[in-house]
């Protein structure tokens, strides 16, 4: 329903291309009491951290916008690994994805449940996901911020236990139209101990490896275009010449996306610190039409080094990975692509050239 709503709206002229609300994204603000205000919309912002409630049944969108997943990426060193557990209420996602760099190969693993086959569920204060019909589940304690994970899909296996790093989450609540919404927590993690197995090859990971992960909740758009970066690994400072554990998730809506939002979410963690650039945005060509594959990929802001605060990178794609399904009620096109990100970051009155670092970035549009 909310696919065909926008899709008729936008047709119609109802749809901004984008939606101006006015809504201040750079300034960090406190904690509503709840996630959703007496009037049905979200209570936007960026936040220090969510300590209101989460009162989904509040809000004026429909109840089938509601769109709940978590994704985390790891970097062993010899593999980038990247799974999933989603609910997209319709349908379910878990999803495994083995990247040996040293080979070249690449591994993956989708197990998609539709309507009653779906059975991920998601506790009331969304920080436990699971998948009941695979066994797999992907948690945050409340207390520690520690991600414990077990996730099963087939002849991949993924388990392990993860500590908050490089300073705390982003979190922010970004408002659509029509009284959808959503909220996010993205974050960097350090493995504390964790397992992979392939069929039956047991693989232990290395502790202290880095990875991150993006846990996102709320009544989605029924058009959703996106591109998306993230990556964490060494930077050294141009000024003093130190060395520390640099973070960066960057997002930017597509056209397609209905409407548009300017949610700004260009994130960079260094020296325990979380800040914001203003701007930023994706460049990059189709190789490949047919199969999604791309060029390099260059992420700037539009001023390029004339600002204080700035990004300047470049991803070369290694590894892409596609779902791609059309169907009456659903319509997905979701790529990743996996490869070396490098490049300079401005935060903070320093700038930060990151070392050789292995990235994930997205492509994708959901029409649900």
């Amino acid at each position: 329903m909310p696919r065909i709503i926008d899709t008729l709206d936008a047709a119609a002229g109802r749809t901004p291309a984008e939606l101006d609300l006015g809504i201040d994204y750079l300034t960090r603000v406190p904690s509503p009491e709840r996630l959703i205000s007496e009037d049905g919309t979200y209570n936007p912002g960026w936040f220090e951290r969510f300590t209101g409630e989460i009162n989904f049944e509040a809000s004026s969108a429909f109840r089938m916008a509601l769109h709940r997943f978590f994704h985390l990426s790891l970097d062993t060193g010899r593999h980038y690994l990247v799974w999933n557990i989603a609910d997209f209420n319709r349908a379910g996602n878990t999803a495994i994805l083995v990247a040996d760099k040293e080979k070249g190969t690449i591994q993956q693993e989708s197990l998609s449940g539709l309507f009653a086959r779906n059975k991920v569920v998601v506790s009331a204060d969304q920080r436990r996901f699971m998948d009941t019909a695979h066994d797999s589940f992907i948690e945050v304690n409340p207390q520690d911020q520690r991600i414990t994970f077990s996730v099963h899909t087939g002849r991949l296996h993924l388990s392990g236990v993860a500590e908050q790093a490089l300073g705390p989450p982003f979190v922010q609540c970004t408002r659509f139209h029509r009284g959808r919404g959503s909220l996010q927590w993205y974050g960097n993690m350090r493995l504390l101990h964790g397992t992979l197995t392939q069929g039956s090859e047991v693989i232990p990971l290395p502790e202290g490896c880095l990875g991150i992960y993006d846990r996102t909740v709320g009544h989605q758009r029924g058009l959703q275009n996106w591109n998306w970066i993230a990556s964490v690994g060494k930077a050294r400072c141009v000024e003093d010449g130190r060395v520390t554990d640099l973070g960066l998730q960057v997002h930017q809506d597509l056209k397609g996306a209905k409407p548009r939002v300017m949610s700004r979410k260009h994130v960079i963690w260094v020296d325990g610190r979380l800040s914001k650039v203003p701007e930023a945005g994706f460049s990059y060509e189709l190789t490949d039409p047919e199969t999604r594959a791309t060029g390099p990929w260059r992420i700037t802001s539009p001023e390029g080094r004339s600002r204080d605060e700035w990004v300047d990178l470049t991803l070369q794609p290694s590894f892409h990975r596609r779902e791609h399904r059309a169907r009456v009620l659903l319509n997905v096109d979701f790529n990743q692509y996996y490869g070396e990100i490098s490049g300079a970051v401005r935060v903070d009155g320093r700038t930060w050239e990151l070392e050789p670092t292995f990235a994930v970035a997205e492509d994708s549009r959901l029409e649900f």
